[in-house]
């Protein structure tokens, strides 16, 4: 069949007298300019989308419309990539809209759709069961007006062959559709596709397994339960501490701090926020040398370390001896030693129990009482995933759970797109409320840390790293497809580019 033709058969569809419906995709697939162009409004915005699921209803021409918006998945992400809560979000989508008629999958036909993101696709769709597919229609989006007549076979096919896989599975259920259109002609052909697919099931809605949805129900509230045990906790020790020390802030005339993390987190875009560093532009942060800052926080002087960073998932024995001496030094670059260790890591996706032993293998070359001196600094809170900090790390389980209560419960959570200084002093408290615990300072590591494993993990460790083949002088071209991949989510140096990247669809609704 040919997208944009529905309207034109004339097979007998029974008019519903409601559309029922669940958009889903990745990030950055136009899925908010989908949902406001059926309903005829703008009423999603992308903040929400990335947190949880949310439903607006309106009545479009002539009948009830009810459209749930899911949150998205990183494109390239694999599901074991993609943070736990976003899976259950997507479950639990089925509750907001139970018995939806069809799942919109939006896909941007302005973007390449590569191997990569088929699978990701695949994966992220049949957390709802391999049912899904023969209830999902593919909407193709495009903006282009000059192409707003263009023959749909056409774009398909330079869309190239895995976006073909797609719709075959989706039993060529296709719609292109460009949303500047606003004649109304595409929604109602549209309608009248979600009506054919409803004809096809002789009246049956989508159904899930029962048991499947009950049990993430119950994980969703045991994690908002364990998430606000959580801040309690840590509001209460930091009262108690703010109570029981009560030396002045001039006590420590200068901070010095070292940023550690993989060289995909944003330790840069961290001392950069800190220190009111205007951020370069299309220059990656990668680095083999630690680089020091100075700069004054609130009248202070504050020096910042940003160490190199490590392959996410690698062993400290597959590091280059050149980072981890880089690593190990930075402690003397500041003496006589650094007040505390922010440990950066990006919320919003998974912290696997290989990243664990990755962060536990490189933060020791520091020594192993570094936890002492060491929070937690989670980055892009605004695409984090869930409501707060703490659910996502309740969400996540175990692995992360370890790292933070290794850290004393110390943990901090950055908006890139709400820092008006607020959370850097916030942050800069939480350090100096460490520091005066401490009273004393990290030190150099005496000997280099014993790298004894000689084992390269188990399956699952394995499987978490990318392969269960791969041998260490083989790994390269696996990490650097991976880096180039995450390269869009980790690599912003301004605002406006992480909004052309993740949330394009925020700019075509201010322009349309």
């Amino acid at each position: 069949m040919e997208a944009g033709e529905d309207s034109d058969r004339q097979d007998y569809c029974p008019a519903l007298p409601e559309i029922k419906a669940i958009i889903i995709g990745s990030k950055a697939e136009y899925k908010c300019s989908a949902a406001d162009t059926i309903l005829g409004a703008k009423d999603f915005k992308v903040g929400s989308e990335i947190v949880k699921s949310e439903m607006k209803q309106s009545t479009v021409q002539n009948r009830p419309v009810s459209l749930v918006m899911t949150p998205g998945w990183w494109k390239s992400f694999t599901l074991a990539e993609s943070a736990k809560y976003l899976k259950m979000e997507i479950v639990h989508s089925l509750k907001l809209c139970p018995d939806p008629h069809a799942f919109l999958l939006v896909i941007n036909l302005h973007k390449s759709f590569t191997k990569m993101h088929l699978n990701s696709v695949l994966e992220h769709m049949e957390i709802l069961g391999e049912q899904i597919w023969s209830h999902t229609i593919v909407l193709l989006m495009y903006v282009n007006t000059e192409q707003r007549d263009a023959d749909s076979k056409q774009l398909i096919q330079k869309a190239g062959k895995e976006l073909d896989i797609l719709i075959q599975m989706c039993e060529n259920r296709v719609h292109v559709f460009n949303y500047t259109d606003s004649k109304g002609i595409n929604v109602q052909r549209l309608f009248h596709e979600i009506e054919r697919l409803v004809a096809e099931h002789e009246g049956r809605c989508f159904k899930t397994d029962s048991n499947l949805f009950e049990d993430v129900e119950e994980k969703r509230r045991m994690v908002k339960k364990q998430a606000e045990e959580r801040e309690v906790q840590v509001k209460r020790k930091m009262q108690t501490l703010k109570e029981s020390l009560t030396e002045k802030r001039w006590d420590f005339p200068e901070l010095r701090i070292v940023l550690m993390g993989a060289n995909t987190a944003e330790k840069t875009s961290v001392m950069n926020i800190i220190l009111k560093i205007k951020q370069e532009v299309n220059k990656r942060s990668a680095h083999h040398k630690s680089v020091l800052r100075e700069g004054e926080f609130d009248k202070r002087k504050v020096i910042l370390i940003d160490t190199p960073g490590w392959w996410p998932y690698a062993y400290v024995k597959e590091t280059s001896e050149s980072v981890k001496q880089e690593i190990k030094s930075c402690v003397t670059m500041c003496p006589p030693g650094p007040h505390a260790v922010l440990l950066v890591l990006q919320s919003g996706v998974a912290f696997t129990e290989a990243q664990k032993r990755s962060v536990k293998e490189h933060m020791e070359l520091l020594g192993r009482n570094v936890w002492t001196y060491c929070i937690v600094v989670f980055t892009r809170a605004e695409w984090m995933g869930t409501p707060t900090i703490e659910e996502h790390i309740e969400s996540e389980g175990e692995a992360l759970q370890w790292l933070i209560n290794k850290c004393g419960n110390r943990y901090h959570v950055l908006n890139y797109m709400e820092c008006d200084g607020t959370q850097v002093s916030e942050l800069i408290e939480k350090v100096e409320m460490m520091a005066k615990e401490n009273t004393d300072l990290l030190t150099p590591v005496e000997a280099a840390m014993e790298e004894t494993d000689s084992g390269w993990g188990s399956d699952q460790d394995m499987l978490e790293r990318g392969s269960l083949t791969f041998v260490p002088p083989q790994m390269q071209d696996y990490v650097t497809k991976w880096l180039e991949n995450i390269e869009t989510v980790s690599n912003y140096r301004t605002l406006s580019e992480m909004s052309a990247d993740i949330s394009e669809d925020v700019t075509l609704n201010q322009d349309h």
